[in-house]
């Protein structure tokens, strides 16, 4: 081999060169765009609309079981129950249309406006007491750093408990004679009350009971909100000199001000709805002066003959009472502070 040889097996230069130009025409015509691959604005918005159609024919379709439920278990009773108020029978015996004695009834009948005055009796009990013993529950357990899980378990357990047996339990608390409240009450010297028989302390003892129950449930959420506030502000208000009162004054109760307006609108609905309790506990007495609004409409509708159009317009008295005091705290709570 002499100098300026090729090496076996090697290409020509003009091969070598024509292969190169191959490959960048054959890269350059791949990467160049296919005029009929352009997609025009109309063919576009046609694309986008139908790809919406989709999505949204998705979401009705998950939610197409949830709806067939709620407007047979909810929708369709409550148009039913309408129609009784216009009706007197229509669940045993047929429907006879009286027009509106059913509403003139509900708002003239003197038990009703007993049942109204009760129940915003026992609303304002055990709201109040519910939300101060929860709120101080909640801020001892924000101070307990670990182990607060056994404690937070033990305040939801009443909770748990199903109604009637809370009340059984509570019958046994409250007994006149052996009952642990009276026994408690004797050690410090004070008589035996009769808690469920007595016309002024049948209300307050049935607003302990759901005090005791449902304190653990607003324990817990006022907890949650505690633990979400930033605790920037209150190293900054202490640095600043502010005391324990002054933080929990200007910081927590301004930031848990959406924590306190959901509690007091749940509260105020749930509560108005009182039934279980009195049902098990005393039936209306003594006196009526136990009877809630929701046990009439249940003596109504079932044991009393002939007053099943009265129990439905009552029921929508109820409705139009819980609404409208919803509204009237929707609008006092979410004023600026």
């Amino acid at each position: 081999m002499h100098d300026g040889a090729l090496p076996a097996g090697s290409a020509p230069p003009g091969t070598v060169i024509r292969m190169a130009t191959l490959l960048i025409e054959q890269s350059t015509a791949e990467a160049a765009p296919i005029p009929h691959m352009r997609l025009s604005r109309q063919e576009h918005e046609r694309l986008r609309r139908a790809r919406g159609r989709q999505r949204a024919l998705t979401a009705y379709l998950f939610l197409l079981p949830n709806a067939v439920f709620f407007t047979a278990f909810l929708i369709i009773p409550i148009i039913f129950l309408f129609y009784l108020t216009f009706h007197n029978g229509g669940i045993i015996t047929p429907a006879k249309f009286v027009g509106l004695d059913n509403w003139r009834r509900a708002w003239s009948d003197d038990l009703v406006r007993t049942t109204i005055r009760n129940t915003v009796y026992y609303c304002l009990l055990a709201i109040p007491s519910v939300f101060v013993i929860g709120m101080i529950l909640a801020l001892c357990l924000q101070r307990i750093p670990r182990g607060s899980g056994p404690f937070r378990s033990l305040f939801y357990l009443p909770t748990l408990t199903p109604y009637v047996t809370a009340a059984l339990i509570w019958l046994f608390i409250v007994q006149r004679d052996f009952g642990a409240l009276n026994v408690t009450l004797g050690l410090f010297g004070i008589p035996p009350q009769n808690w469920l028989g007595s016309t002024s302390l049948v209300m307050p003892s049935i607003a302990m009971l759901e005090v005791w129950r449902g304190v653990g449930f607003w324990t817990l959420l006022f907890l949650a909100a505690l633990l979400a506030l930033p605790p920037e502000l209150y190293q900054a208000a202490t640095i600043d000199g502010a005391s324990a009162w002054q933080q929990f004054r200007h910081i927590t109760l301004p930031l848990m001000r959406p924590t306190f307006f959901f509690a007091v609108v749940m509260a105020t609905i749930w509560n108005l709805q009182l039934f279980d309790s009195v049902s098990i506990l005393t039936d209306g007495g003594p006196s009526n002066a136990s009877a809630t609004v929701v046990w009439y409409i249940y003596k109504a509708m079932f044991q009393f003959n002939d007053k099943t159009g009265f129990a439905a317009a009552l029921s929508f008295v109820l409705l139009l009472f819980i609404l409208v005091l919803t509204l009237i705290e929707i609008r006092l709570l979410r004023k600026p502070a």
